[in-house]
């Protein structure tokens, strides 16, 4: 009969192969995910961008594969063990016996676990394609074409390392120069990764693996009745004793070496190399001694205090030493500390300038025409600051709602200094999300005019298309260039773009189906057939990571500042290259970075081309240029005018230079000279004579005080050159400590301002005028702050010029301020001040009356043979400003010469020299009658003389 106590229970369900079903099935998803959109981005890089794009993955590839390699392949081939596969199979026999079986039976021995010699081999080349993704360093496999390719990166020099702590240095920076700066390419490239990957490899095979051998042993002895305690402890002592040492080793490889520095890694070293001697003599009791005896353990214990005491103790006998004696054991290593930043600050190559500030007085008589004698550098004055610009072009932008500023730049342009806004494309408000998509990537694809321009000089709004003939931008910054890519079908008969633009560069890439399909799966039904072409990589910032991310796009926080530049016909973005590199490994760089000016990079804003200009010398521009050398071009003639040194590498420079211009170890463990940039201030790049240049030159300019210093005088000021025969030369104009005439800092200046009982007054007329920025001038031998003053703050729509304050920056007891509507009147008002008599006994020479302007105006056309038609009434169907100008007084004079004669030049020249001249409501215009296609024009220019 049926017994079911008797019947035999079914046996119990593989779980394994559910696991293993599911592992594969989740995985599978992953990989089809992850390569399926991947491959496709890759392909469509590889055919649009080439080489470009290729050469560093290629570095990236190389050094997965070289690092992986030294982080997790075992060569170990006798014992063949492997703690991934060990893990998998103790999950598996556990699944598959349940929890009816002890703990031997289910947790099998590490040490007796084995792959055979086929499957470990091949383990070891699956680890290095699964993890190599997470070991990928690009400038490491560059560095490696480039050792491989015959070069050197200061290999050789490296061991001098390992006996930098151990040596006193001279108190001279040429020590570290002789025996530092050579290493200083493979400690900053090589060596980081290195010492992280045999780190790594140390963790996983010395740690993780001995523990995981010493956990399963412990079970399995545990389970016998037979623990090995002390077998378990040597285990415990050699990994410890192993990691210490590795801890020493890395000491070496400090940023930071004194006096104590070889106390610490002998202490460190000895700890870990008595650790490793217990472990062999532990490992040798073990055989026959299963506990070890207290007195072994009170050993142990005892010798490793003893290290601990001994280097502590001299570390700290030494400090004490050192508090009385502080230059004579710290001083060398300052001293090599001062040596190794001025190399990474590039600051042996600053020209430091005494500037013997002086007040002196001109004569009164004398004024006139010592500022006619500076006139063309106070022609120069940058009078408008940014503020003040994009108050007056915002409403440039009217009610446009796709376009809206990304960035503002100050250029120049035939010798004057000009605020341009660059645009960005946005998605209007109005948009409805179900059109959102077909608008970022069909309509709004660009700007119409990219840019908008000021004088930064006089603050007049100048047409953009006088210096950007190229102004729709493709490839741009910010809003939809970063946010979406562009498209738009290769073969269509109507465009949708915005404006009814078509696109007809050469950016982008034509893409088929099933690629474009796959790479966009709207394209699936919308455009079964058709090939796409598609913009991509749209932001500058963007396009630049991917083709060359060697360099740093947002440096020390901030992404780096570009330029648009023309060469008259196409208009292009200025990208700085700029190299950084980690120090964290280079003796007594204290991690200050390693930061290095290669070239700058010109970016088509219509095609998205991308060309490279060198003008670096350092190791890593010979690198660089090894494997792009075909991409460079010579610096291009009409680039030299408009070039701008970077402002973020000119004010890191500074913050070294506020440091380590002190070269004297005494000194500078006082502490007592370093510099500071002033609170809110930053660069202003202008058009100066500074002292020992004998013509206008495009700087740079920085203010610096004295840190900590109660008065705020500066200390002086640095300049950096943007030309090319000069591009990135620094020039520091260092005031005397001892200096009587002290040089006034931004905050005393701007005191001196609000003192003088003139602007109190205009203050009071004007209600809430806005200080501007406050520039210093060397004009002659006065030292002379310019301040614009506006009538409206900078979020006004309608800002004017209130006024400009001449403040004089030399210092002896008195401020002497001058105010004027020009750079010229304020500065001879300041010396009218200066000299004691009345600013208006002054400024009224400089005056011309109406009827002498006028005069001047028709001697000009008549010195160039120019026939003056008066007309009694001007009617025309079409009228056109070509510039306008204000002829108030002599320093004027300049200008207006320059506006009449390029006129005369365009309009005048092509009409038998023949000129309408007319007076309207205090100005005067010049006019030129043309025809096109039977219609008249009248292009004018009008010059105010009232």
């Amino acid at each position: 009969m049926y017994n079911s106590s008797t019947q035999s229970s079914p046996p119990p369900r593989d779980a394994s192969k559910y696991v293993k079903v599911g592992i594969i099935v989740l995985i599978a998803i992953v990989i089809f995910v992850l390569t399926s959109n991947q491959a496709v981005v890759m392909y469509m890089n590889s055919q649009e961008f080439g080489t470009l794009f290729t050469k560093p993955l290629y570095f990236s590839l190389l050094s997965a594969v070289v690092l992986a390699s030294i982080a997790l392949i075992r060569v170990n081939i006798k014992n063949r063990s492997s703690m991934s596969w060990y893990a998998i199979n103790t999950i598996l026999t556990f699944f598959k016996r349940g929890a009816n079986y002890s703990v031997t039976e289910t947790i099998p021995s590490f040490k007796d676990y084995k792959l055979n010699v086929p499957n470990f081999i091949i383990w070891q080349i699956t680890k290095v394609v699964l993890f190599g993704a997470f070991f990928t360093n690009l400038m490491f496999g560059f560095a490696l074409v480039y050792l491989v390719d015959g070069h050197s990166l200061g290999i050789n020099s490296i061991w001098n390392i390992f006996s930098l702590p151990f040596v006193t240095p001279p108190t001279d920076p040429s020590y570290a120069t002789t025996h530092v700066v050579p290493m200083i390419p493979s400690l900053t490239i090589l060596v980081p990764p290195i010492l992280a990957v045999i780190g790594l490899r140390l963790v996983l095979y010395v740690g993780l693996h001995n523990i995981v051998g010493l956990v399963t042993r412990y079970l399995q002895d545990a389970a016998k009745g037979k623990p090995k305690v002390l077998d378990y402890i040597s285990t415990v002592e050699a990994i410890i004793g192993i990691g210490i040492i590795w801890a020493g080793i890395n000491m070496f490889f400090t940023n930071q070496i004194d006096y104590n520095t070889r106390y610490a890694i002998g202490g460190t070293l000895a700890a870990g190399l008595a650790l490793v001697a217990f472990y062999f003599i532990d490992k040798f009791k073990s055989r026959v001694i299963i506990f070890p005896s207290k007195r072994d353990i009170y050993i142990r214990i005892l010798v490793l205090v003893i290290i601990a005491l001994v280097a502590g103790s001299i570390m700290m006998v030494n400090n004490s030493i050192a508090d009385a004696r502080k230059i004579e054991f710290l001083g060398p290593y300052k001293a090599e500390q001062i040596g190794v930043n001025r190399y990474l600050g590039q600051l042996d190559q600053i020209t430091v300038v005494p500037d013997n500030v002086k007040l002196s007085s001109v004569a009164p008589s004398d004024i006139p025409n010592y500022v006619a004698q500076n006139n063309a550098l106070l022609d120069k004055v940058r009078v408008w600051d940014w503020d003040a610009a994009f108050a007056k072009l915002k409403p440039e932008i009217g009610l446009i709602p796709y376009v809206n500023f990304e960035n503002n730049d100050i250029l120049r342009f035939n010798d004057t200094l000009y605020w341009t806004a660059s645009m960005k494309p946005i998605l209007p408000d109005s948009v409805t999300q179900e059109n959102q998509w077909y608008n970022q990537h069909f309509v709004y694809t660009h700007v119409d005019n990219g840019f908008l321009t000021l004088n930064a000089q006089n603050g007049t709004i100048v047409d953009s298309n006088k210096f950007f003939k190229q102004r729709m931008i493709y490839y741009g910054e910010g809003g939809l260039f970063s946010e979406t890519w562009a498209a738009y079908p290769q073969n269509r008969q109507t465009s949708a773009e915005l404006n009814n633009a078509t696109y007809n560069g050469t950016g982008g890439i034509e893409v088929k189906p099933p690629i474009s399909q796959l790479f966009e799966p709207n394209f699936f039904l919308s455009y079964p057939t058709e090939p796409m072409h598609i913009l991509r990589y749209r932001d500058v910032h963007d396009r630049m990571q991917l083709l060359y991310p060697y360099f740093q796009y947002n440096l020390l926080g901030k992404q780096l500042d570009i330029l648009p530049v023309s060469n008259g016909q196409k208009t292009y973005w200025l990208v700085p290259l700029i190299v950084g590199f980690d120090t964290g490994n280079v003796p007594w760089s204290f991690s200050n970075p390693y930061l290095r000016l290669v070239g700058y990079a010109l970016v088509d804003i219509y095609n998205g081309k991308v060309t490279l200009i060198k003008t670096g010398d350092d190791f890593f521009t010979d690198m660089f240029a090894s494997q792009y050398h075909d991409q460079f071009i010579d610096m291009p003639s009409w680039l030299g005018k408009q070039l701008k040194y970077p402002e973020a590498l000119f004010n890191w420079k500074v913050e070294m230079f506020n440091i380590y211009h002190v070269t004297d170890p005494s000194t500078f463990i006082q502490a007592k000279d370093f510099y500071e940039v002033p609170n809110g201030l930053g660069t202003y790049y202008v058009e100066e004579k500074p002292p020992g240049f004998d013509k206008l030159t495009y700087v740079g300019l920085l203010s610096l005080e004295l840190r900590g210093s109660q008065g705020r005088n500066l200390a002086g000021y640095m300049i950096v050159q943007n030309d090319v025969s000069n591009l990135g030369k620094m020039q520091f104009y260092q005031v005397p400590l001892d200096s009587k005439t002290k040089l006034l800092g931004p905050t005393a200046v701007r005191e001196a301002l609000s003192r003088e009982s003139a602007f109190a007054q205009l203050q009071t007329l004007l209600r809430t005028p806005r200080v501007g920025d406050n520039i210093l001038y060397r004009i002659g031998n006065q030292d002379v702050y310019f301040i614009p003053v506006y009538t409206a703050g900078s979020g006004g729509v309608v800002t004017q010029l209130g006024t400009i304050a001449a403040v004089g920056a030399a210092f002896d007891g008195e401020y002497f301020v001058g105010l004027g509507n020009t750079p010229q009147e304020a500065f001879a008002a300041y010396l009218a001040k200066v000299s004691g008599v009345a600013p208006d006994t002054i400024t009224a020479a400089l005056q011309l009356d109406e009827s002498t302007r006028i005069s001047t105006i028709k001697t000009i056309l008549g010195d160039q043979k120019i026939t003056i038609l008066t007309p009694m009434s001007i009617q025309f169907p079409l009228t056109f400003e070509e510039g306008k100008v204000s002829f108030i007084q002599q320093s004027d004079l300049g200008n207006t010469k320059n506006l009449i004669s390029e006129f005369v030049k365009n309009f005048v020249q092509q009409n038998n020299n023949k000129i309408l001249f007319w007076q309207e409501n205090g100005t005067v215009k010049l006019g030129a009658v043309t025809v096109d296609n039977s219609v008249p024009e009248l292009h004018y220019i009008t010059i105010g003389v009232r």
